[in-house]
């Protein structure tokens, strides 16, 4: 089951009327999914606005059972997809959880593409008139039309041509079965991937292919790299000599997770007579999908880079 969260300030008008809305127009579809929302600015759990549970009652939805409740990192990371109802809301989501920034859009953003920053936000009905409501509900309605179409194509994530990951892959020959298994998966999920070899069993030398993988991640040609060998070792070693390679070897999910939230990885290393298939592709799985936590770790990151350059 995928999840939305609307996220909007107080919680009690556009993203709770947003949040009701949507699950009936699922539920209409016979779509199952999570639908929640939350503000970015909740002091205490009150409930919806007098006028959004009236306009609402109007559409036979009932918001009185509804209460207010305030946006949490954790919900953010949870969600496969969170949704404001303005720009500003947008930006203060990213700055509790930078790096989330690939699942994070406004509404009309998401449904209607690349939009500057005054022409995505939902007004504000907030302490207006049933009418200032009635007129907020109808603008929040045709983007959920929108949605609910773009959910039905089975798909929640809007990429555009330069937020899509490039993968650069490689191994020897003792890594070569491994890399293949991935390879597969980055094809079936749509990733865009090269190989830079080995191609057969053969016996081959390991930094040859790290050196490759690691300097077209270097240049930016690539946003992130895997590579493996037989115990993952070796091609790590070799690919932590090319400046600006933060290669991690990674044998467990936790690891390649953290790799990537805390040190910023920019290449997994496996080693395939270490791990098995499904190992393999759980750890490279998460490690794609994990971001960057920013914050301390960045200034560590940047201490790294400071004994590079010596």
């Amino acid at each position: 089951m995928k999840s939305i969260l609307f996220v909007c300030t107080g919680n009690t008008c556009r993203s709770s009327m947003a949040e009701a809305m949507l699950r009936t127009m699922l539920k209409g579809a016979g779509l199952d999914m999570e639908v929640a929302s939350a503000g970015t600015a909740v002091f205490f759990r009150g409930g919806a606005s007098r006028q959004a549970v009236e306009v609402m009652k109007e559409r036979s939805i009932d918001l009185s059972e509804h209460r207010s409740r305030p946006v949490r990192v954790h919900d953010l990371e949870k969600a496969d997809l969170v949704l404001t109802m303005t720009s500003a809301h947008k930006r203060a989501v990213l700055e509790m959880a930078p790096a989330i920034s690939d699942k994070v859009f406004t509404l009309k953003e998401y449904v209607d593409g690349d939009l500057e920053d005054n022409s995505c936000d939902i007004s504000d009905p907030f302490g207006g008139t049933v009418e200032d409501y009635r007129a907020c509900v109808g603008e929040i309605e045709g983007t959920l039309k929108k949605l609910v179409d773009r959910i039905k194509t089975g798909s929640l994530k809007r990429e555009t041509e330069d937020q899509r990951m490039k993968i650069a892959i490689g191994s020897d020959h003792g890594g070569f079965e491994l890399k293949e298994n991935i390879k597969e998966f980055l094809l079936s999920e749509g990733i865009e991937h090269t190989d830079f070899g080995t191609f057969d069993l053969s016996s081959v030398d390991y930094p040859d292919f790290a050196g490759e993988v690691a300097s077209a991640v270097a240049s930016g040609e690539y946003d992130r790299g895997i590579l493996c060998c037989g115990t993952g070792i070796g091609i790590s070693i070799a690919a932590n000599k090319v400046p600006g390679i933060r290669a991690a070897l990674c044998g467990d999910c936790f690891s390649a997770k953290m790799s990537r939230k805390h040190n910023d990885a920019n290449i997994l290393c496996m080693g395939g007579r270490v791990v098995g298939k499904g190992l393999g592709l759980e750890i490279a799985k998460t490690w794609l999908e994990t971001g960057f936590d920013g914050g301390r770790h960045q200034r560590r990151i940047d201490k790294i880079a400071d004994i590079e350059r010596k």
